[in-house]
C-alpha cells in the first residue's frame, strides 16, 4: 500500500461508502472523519495483514489519518 488510493479501496472494501470516501482527502482521520466502526477498524487491520502490509494497530489511543497511515506502512 503505497498511495491514498490504494488505502481508498480498501476503506471501500471495508463498507465505507463511496460518496464519503470520494469527499476524503489524506488529513481524514479514521474515526473523528471517516467514523470506522469497531467492525470495519477490524475488518481493515485484517485486509492490511492479509496483503502482508506492515501497518500499526489501529486499536491504539492514536486516531490515525490517512496521510499517517500510510507513511507508518512505507
Amino acid at each position: 500500500m503505497k498511495t491514498l488510493d490504494d488505502l481508498l479501496a480498501l476503506l471501500a472494501e471495508v463498507g465505507v461508502p463511496e460518496d464519503v470516501l470520494q469527499a476524503a482527502d489524506g488529513s481524514w482521520q479514521l474515526r473523528q472523519d471517516l467514523a470506522l466502526s469497531s467492525a470495519e477498524t477490524v475488518a481493515l487491520q485484517a485486509l492490511l495483514k492479509a496483503r502482508r502490509v506492515d501497518a500499526p494497530s489501529l486499536w491504539g489511543g492514536q486516531d490515525y489519518s490517512l496521510d499517517q497511515l500510510i507513511s507508518e506502512m512505507l
